[in-house]
This record gives C-alpha cells, structure tokens and sequence, in this order.
C-alpha cells in the first residue's frame, strides 16, 4: 500500500475504532494493535511493509480482500454490538472450510451486501473490499445469488440497471442508472453479457440435485440469468465473436436446463400452474425474439454499408485479409443477414504474434512438466516455433503435426494447453466417423443444413487469421459409399500452403486464404492415412504415460476441471485414499474415475453445493 491509501486506511481505521470503543469495545488484540500502529507510521514512509520478524498475522481471504475493518473485526475477541457480531459471524463462515459451499456462499453474499450498504455507489474507500470481490467468491462456490449479483456490479460499472415485472412484459428492460447517459440507447457490455453466461452455468450445476435447498430468491436469480443473457445480446461493436451465434450455441444446454427451471420454480408459487404458464410465455417468447436476432441481426453501424460496395482497407504490417474478393449476395433476406457476418473477412486482421525466444523457453519448460511422457512431441513443435523466432519471424506459424499414440493418452488435451500457453484461440475438429467434406468445406446454399466451413466460421468468430485446429481422430475419417466426398482428401488442400491460399469455401461462393492456419491432427494409428496425406504431416509419437506419471496427470485433470466449471483454481482436492485409487489410469480413464469419486454419495457432505 503506498502513502496516499496509508492516510485513506488511516483515517478509516482511525473512525471505526473510535466508534468500537464507544460501544465498549476493548482492541486489546496483539494484532489489532500492530495493525492500526503500522498504519498510523510517519507518512514519509514509502512502504506500510513490516520487519521481516514483525509481519503481521494473515487473515484469510488475504485479508478480506484487504479490508482493514473486517480484519480488525474478525480478530477481535471481545464483546461486540449485535449488528457487528452478525458480520462477525459471516466472517468466521466464509472461511472455515469444513462449513458447507452453499452456507458459505451465503455469507459471502452477506459481506458483499454489507459493504454496499456501508458506501455509496463508487465511493468505496482505500482498506475497504469491494462487492465484486464477495460476489465473485459466492458464484465460485455455486450461489446462483451471487452470480446475479455479480452480473448488477458489472451492469453499474456502465450506469445501467435492469427493470424486470413479468406481469407487464416478459423481457427485461435495460435502463440507465442516472440521467448521465440521456439521449444514447442502453447497450449491454460484453463482461455484463458474460456474468450472466457464467451465472446460467453455475445453475447447471444445481440440476442433478434438482434445485435441492433452493427458495424464490435463488430460482428469481436463475431465471434472471438466463432471460438477460439471451436477450440483451452486444453488437458486434461491443463483443468480440458473434454474439448470435454464441447463444444459439448455447441454447443446447440452457434449453432442457430452462425446463427444468420452469417446473421446480413452479412448484414453489402459490399458484403453481399459473406461474408454469406465465415462465413458459416468456421462454416462448424469448426463442422468437432469438429467431428474428438471426434473421436481421444485431444493430450495428459498422455493417450498414452493403456488402458488394464495402471497401477493402489495406492491411498493416502483421496483418492480412483473409477474403479478398466480393462475398456473393443471396435472394434470401434472411440468409443475407447471415453473410453479413462475414464481412468481417474481407477486412484486414492482425496475426496472433510468435513469442520470444525468453518466452518459447518457458513454454518448453511448462510443457515438459505437464506432459513429462510427450517429450519427444514437444521437442517436434518447440523447434519448429524457436527457429521461426531465431530468424526474426513475428507471427505465430508452424508446420502440419500429427500426433500418434493409443486413444486417452492427452494427445487432445496436449494441443488445447499449448494453444493456451501460446494465447490463440484453438478449436477441436472431431473427425471420428466424419464420411463427407460438408464440416471442412462448406454446404451449398439453399440447402436447410447450409453453412460455410468449420475452418472459416472459427476465423470470422475469432477474428484472428492463423488460429490452431486440432483435427481429432483423423484417422476414423473416410468417405461413404455416396456422393459426399473423402474428408482426407478435402484436408490435402487445407494442409497445402500453396492449395490453402486459394481455398474455395462452398458457402460463401468465393475464395478465401486459409495458408496461415496453424493444424494439429492426432491419430491411434498411421494404416488409415492414405500416402499423399501423410506426406503433408509430420508424424510423431505420443506415448501412453506411465504410473510414474500419475501425480502429474492428476494436478492437470483437476486443473482442467476447475476451469470447465468455472471454480478457482485449488477448489477441487482428493484425499490420499483417492489418489491411491487413481494411480497408474491414463489421462481419460482418471477423469471418469475422478468425476465417479467426486459424485460418490458416500462423500456427500464434502461436496454439497448452493
């Protein structure tokens, strides 16, 4: 803390311990004296740092997120009024780990609650946690409360709120806070767009238990998330994918889950069946209003001008465009709405930059210790990626690979993490059992299953020019006895530099460079490849992992785990017993066997979520 938030806390420490002993409070703590005697030092100190052997005793959270008043609260140990006892109480909750996830999801919504209440909106103090910060702890530990909580403080960072009475319309209402922002319509961010996203995820993991424990408030905020995250939608201006495509996407899950929703919050309501048939008029009504989104899009300046006099800017240095002619209009207004998309290509993008030599050594180094069994894999790509940079090449770019190995080895898992150490977006292409080229090459228009190429749309959604495709199981991949084409023979052109420059996508009706992309295929075996296909990889082995490997495929299992449910890394632990049950399984064969551990009913207290 530097000297101008020391006078901040100093004040505010100052203040409440004043006030604390006016109700008789005695601080006669040995840490609440060190703590106010460090922030009332000689303000020409440039640090609050203590000796070495006067540190101060931690409190968990780090402190409360470094609030000093919680602190000096949660360490006292005398008598306290009744409204501060109850804070108190919420603190000693949230963190004592043996307590229940959902009994410290709520006392971590109280905190944030609380410290709304204590300021004004942004006029939070040095020393003073924030909202956010409890919030985002409550949704990590399952709160569907604390999620839409969450999801408001985000809205308020941009002077927005939401007005919701289903009696009178079944879609919420954005509207601004103040009259600051008079005079522009309200428009969602994406980190607002976002919040919502994760707090329907987080009541996806309620719906095994089947809502267990939950009351109006919990199954209001659920709703709530999943109405706002499917009709505030961003315009492309304000979202960095496609806002549309990415809810249709995920109206696979957020469907049943809705249904779901709708029957057990109905069952709570003092009229049950009315309240089933005003939820099913609004869920109803937002998949209409989803459609019409697909049909003319989101509002968005950028994409008034129409598509055949649109100009192509010249790129940049590190930039290219990937579509350089015109992209065909249709006669169909819908479908015109849908290339519009697309126009996007046809604009120069920025490359995905090939890090330093400093940088690919740690990278090494990473995959080494996560994958200590794919030695030889990581030295094939490494190289590849360090004499690009020895020879002053600055965008991200490396040869066709194709990993070889027994099926649940990592392979797959192997090539996500390196995406995710590289910072570029990645992309499985699953090819077990594909028998045409529709996935690789497009569909022609006015067919109902029309669509342009896996390999396109991931470019146009990432706005990125030379992502990674990992093309699983290629192997299983071979053509069908009709007229659909051979998928091996479809990515001969895609792994061919000189054929991908040129790549004629079968939906858009024009030619698209397609030469920068960055593809990782895996296999079980090489007897499935034909001759010309192989000649464009570079085969190499990926080894089963053996039982001197176990403890490190565990860590990256979990680690992956944590970051699939959205929960902070270090929230999922096995005991010694579990891990003994584990050792010496393959990467794959561990993750089921861990999800049967964790979901075991025998060890249902210690995961009982809110």
């Amino acid at each position: 803390m530097q000297v101008g938030g020391a006078r901040c806390a100093r004040v505010v420490v100052q203040i409440q311990h004043e006030q604390m002993n006016k109700k008789g409070i005695i601080m006669s703590d040995e840490y609440t004296n060190k703590l106010v005697g460090t922030l009332f030092q000689e303000e020409d100190d440039h640090t609050l740092e203590l000796e070495h052997d006067e540190a101060l005793p931690d409190a968990p959270l780090n402190n409360f997120f470094g609030d000093v008043f919680l602190t000096l609260l949660y360490r006292c140990n005398a008598a306290i009024a009744q409204p501060l006892d109850e804070i108190k109480h919420h603190l000693l909750t949230v963190s004592d780990l043996g307590q229940p996830r959902h009994i410290r999801a709520e006392a971590a919504v109280a905190l944030g609650r609380f410290i709304q209440q204590r300021y004004s909106e942004d006029q939070f103090h040095a020393g003073s946690s924030r909202p956010e910060q409890w919030f985002h702890l409550a949704r990590g530990l399952n709160s569907v409360i604390g999620a839409w909580a969450l999801a408001n403080v985000r809205l308020r960072e941009y002077n927005l709120r939401v007005e919701f009475d289903l009696t009178v319309d079944p879609f919420p209402r954005l509207v601004y806070i103040n009259d600051r922002s008079l005079g522009s319509t309200p428009q969602i961010s994406s980190e607002a767009a976002h919040a919502f996203y994760l707090g329907a995820r987080v009541v996806l993991r309620h719906v095994q238990r089947r809502f267990e424990g939950w009351g109006p408030e919990s199954f209001g905020c659920a709703l709530a998330c999943l109405v706002n995250y499917l009709t505030h939608v961003p315009s492309r201006r304000m979202s960095d994918a496609c806002p549309i495509l990415r809810r249709r996407q995920a109206l696979t899950w957020i469907k049943p889950l809705w249904n779901r929703l709708i029957g057990a919050a109905s069952a709570l309501a003092p009229d049950p069946e009315a309240r089933r048939v005003e939820l099913v008029e609004q869920q109803l009504s937002v998949f209409l209003y989803l459609v019409d989104l697909e049909q003319n899009g989101v509002p968005d300046r950028t994409l008034s001008a129409p598509a055949s006099r649109m100009i192509i800017a010249k790129p940049g240095p590190n930039q290219m465009v990937v579509v350089s002619g015109v992209i065909p209009g249709s006669s169909d207004r819908a479908e015109n709405g849908y290339l519009k998309q697309f126009e996007v290509l046809r604009k120069p993008m920025t490359f995905m930059p090939l890090p330093s030599l400093g940088a690919l050594h740690e990278l090494r180094a990473t995959l080494n210790a996560e994958f200590p069994w794919a030695q030889e894999a990581t030295r094939l790509i490494m190289s590849d990626l360090v004499a690009r940079r020895r020879h002053g090449v600055q965008q991200l770019g490396m040869a066709p690979v194709l990993l070889v190995g027994p099926p649940g080895t990592g392979k797959t898992r192997f090539v996500q993490r390196l995406g995710e150490l590289l910072d570029t977006p990645n992309t499985v292409i699953n090819l077990a059992g594909m028998t045409d080229v529709k996935l690789l090459k497009g569909v022609t228009r006015g067919w109902a299953s029309n669509r342009t190429s896996r390999i396109v749309e991931f470019i146009q959604q990432m706005k990125v020019p030379n992502p990674i495709f990992i093309l699983d199981e290629i192997d299983k991949a071979r053509a069908a006895t009709g007229n659909g084409g051979d998928p091996q023979d479809a990515l001969l052109d895609l792994l061919e530099p000189g054929n991908a420059k040129r790549y004629q996508d079968i939906y858009l009706m024009t030619e698209c460079d397609l030469s920068h992309c960055l593809y990782i295929a895996t296999s079980n075996s090489l007897s499935a490849l034909s001759e010309p296909l192989m000649s464009r990889l570079r085969p190499v082995l990926f080894p089963a992992p053996g039982s001197e490997y176990s403890e490190v495929i565990l860590k990256g299992v979990l680690r992956d785990m944590e970051r699939t449910w959205d929960l902070p890394q270090g929230a999922l632990m096995v005991t010694p017993r579990q891990a003994a049950l584990l050792h010496g399984l393959s990467p794959r064969e561990m993750r089921r066997a861990l999800l049967e551990l964790l979901g075991n009913d025998g060890d249902e207290a210690a995961y009982i979520h809110h």
